[in-house]
């Protein structure tokens, strides 16, 4: 299994932009020599850009960012449509974790280790701990201590997972600090083409091995162990962080193939057997986020602009309608509700705008604003509301520059004018809600915007509110659930229970046929019940209620 990813990695270097000075010169040009840390680590690199959007392309849907203009139950895409995911034959999460980074990262290690590499190893080791974490937030239980030494291995608790992260992440970061690691005479020299997103500086790396932490401790909140010392971990980690933070990007060439960002109009698809193409040219913009959340205007308002926020015209582009209804909007739809007759997906807004959304687009593994609002979170439930307000502030204009927004008259609207009151309101009226809302809308096209939204048990009018607010409001479930699945579940008074889906279902292409004793053991072979079942850090409780 991991000599077939070998020789991926190398016909994949071919590919990707920047790895081809790379390659060794072979006798036979279709075959590498070996592995080594320097042909290995431009692919890790590559795919931990990949496995962000991955996450983030089911997360956009699952999250009620957008929507499509069919109304199936069932689809090839089932996180698009009714929630059936069980008749997917593949999430390119769980492959890419397992085989693309795990396998691959097991075999760089080696190959560093062998040749003294150490600045390699702690980068791939930080990837793979980045990617550990994305994939047991949609899995929960999976393969840790016994991965790759089997083609069943046991699965681990999630509980123990996150016990392992925060260890991981303890000791990457005391080897960041060790000169004996960091300025290693062995340590290769490694160049832009070979680490696209911090060329191999290794106290950039550290700086995000330490937001990972953050990342990883936020779990914690607002369920799991939401207390003072908790929170104080979080800020203080986050505040280590932001002391010397460069955004850990990741930039397309534009070139073609997989130099195109995932997320831009070419639409390139990775591996095309094991991905999923980002779509967003039959994509729509919900009703939740186009109006509940962005707050958009009925007519299009010269001076304000589109919406109550003025990003929204910066991450989508109004089109025209059909003859009955010709002018430029920015039209919307409920989830999975579908489309009127007359109406097609090109009378919905552009959703290849904004930063990522372009062939030389951009992935980040992690923002400022994500940073901010991690802080923001926790210090709100240590009970200081001003900073945690302060903090949201903050991460909205960063968020604002990001998509280049650049009408002052609109933003003075949102931050000091007639929505402050709405957005940003003072005193005891400011509630968590305003924070995860915000974060909502900063995490537009990335993992955590579905990560937060469960944590957040998908506060709505489910009556789970937090320090007595409701943090989603006027959220509802989409429309034209898989029935089986979803519309079974009934509240006492003979009414459709409001279950929301939690996790996607193991890998049907390895787990199903490879490992089915361990998922019988877990109940999760083939069963609707567990995507409902929810992570550890979502099992609701508010003590503030």
């Amino acid at each position: 299994m991991k000599a077939k990813y070998i020789i991926f990695i190398c016909a994949l270097c071919i590919m990707i932009s920047g790895c081809e000075d790379l390659l060794f010169d072979n006798k036979n040009p279709d075959k590498a020599s070996k592995i080594t840390p320097e042909l290995g680590l431009p692919v890790l690199i590559f795919y931990s850009a990949q496995t962000n959007y991955d996450h983030a392309e089911y997360g956009i849907y699952l999250s009620q960012a957008l929507t499509t203009g069919g109304r199936s139950q069932e689809g090839a895409y089932g996180y698009k449509s009714g929630w059936q995911l069980l008749t997917m034959n593949r999430h390119p999460q769980w492959r890419r974790h397992f085989y693309d980074i795990g396998a691959n990262a097991e075999e760089v290690m080696k190959a560093a280790e062998e040749s003294g590499a150490k600045n390699v190893i702690l980068i791939a080791r930080t990837i793979r701990l980045m990617s550990t974490q994305l994939t047991t937030d949609v899995f929960g239980d999976m393969p840790l201590t016994e991965a790759y030494k089997s083609n069943s291995p046991k699965y681990d608790t999630q509980e123990s997972i996150y016990q392992w992260m925060l260890q991981e992440a303890d000791e990457l970061i005391g080897l960041y600090n060790n000169p004996q690691w960091r300025d290693a005479v062995s340590n290769v020299s490694i160049t832009t083409k070979m680490d696209r997103i911090y060329s191999g500086d290794l106290n950039k790396w550290k700086q995000f091995t330490i937001a990972l932490k953050a990342r990883i401790l936020l779990r914690k909140l607002p369920n799991w162990e939401n207390t003072p010392a908790v929170c104080d971990l979080i800020i203080n980690t986050v505040d280590a962080v932001l002391a010397d933070w460069t955004e850990p990007t990741y930039t397309y060439d534009n070139k073609g193939g997989t130099s195109n960002c995932p997320w831009g109009p070419s639409q390139p698809i990775i591996n095309s057997w094991e991905s999923r193409g980002n779509l967003l040219d039959k994509a729509i913009v919900s009703k939740y986020f186009c109006k509940n959340i962005m707050g958009v205007y009925d007519n299009y308002h010269a001076q304000n602009g589109a919406s109550e926020d003025p990003r929204l015209e910066k991450m989508m582009t109004r089109r025209a309608g059909p003859v009955s209804d010709p002018s430029p909007r920015f039209r919307y739809l409920e989830n999975n509700i579908g489309m009127p007759l007359t109406y097609q997906e090109k009378n919905y807004p552009d959703l290849f705008s904004g930063p990522y959304a372009k062939n030389d687009g951009y992935i980040p593994l992690m923002t400022k604003e994500e940073l901010l609002l991690m802080k923001a979170e926790a210090t709100y439930w240590k009970g200081d509301k001003i900073s945690a307000r302060e903090l949201t502030i903050e991460a909205a204009q960063i968020s604002m520059d990001r998509f280049k927004v650049t009408n002052v008259r609109a933003k003075t609207y949102y931050f000091t004018g007639t929505y402050k009151e709405k957005y940003f309101p003072e005193g005891t009226a400011f509630t968590i809600g305003h924070v995860m809302r915000q974060k909502y809308v900063c995490m537009y096209m990335q993992p955590e915007q579905w990560n937060d939204m469960r944590r957040y048990c998908y506060s709505n009018n489910n009556n789970l509110t937090y320090d007595g607010a409701v943090v989603y409001p006027d959220l509802r479930r989409p429309y034209n659930l898989y029935e089986p699945y979803w519309m079974r579940d009934k509240n006492p008074d003979g009414t459709t229970k409001e279950v929301w889906i939690q996790r996607i279902n193991y890998d049907p292409e390895t787990e199903e046929k490879y490992n089915r004793p361990e998922l019988e053991r877990l109940g999760a072979f083939r069963s609707a019940d567990w995507l409902k079942k929810p992570m550890i850090w979502a099992i609701y409780t508010d003590a503030r209620k």
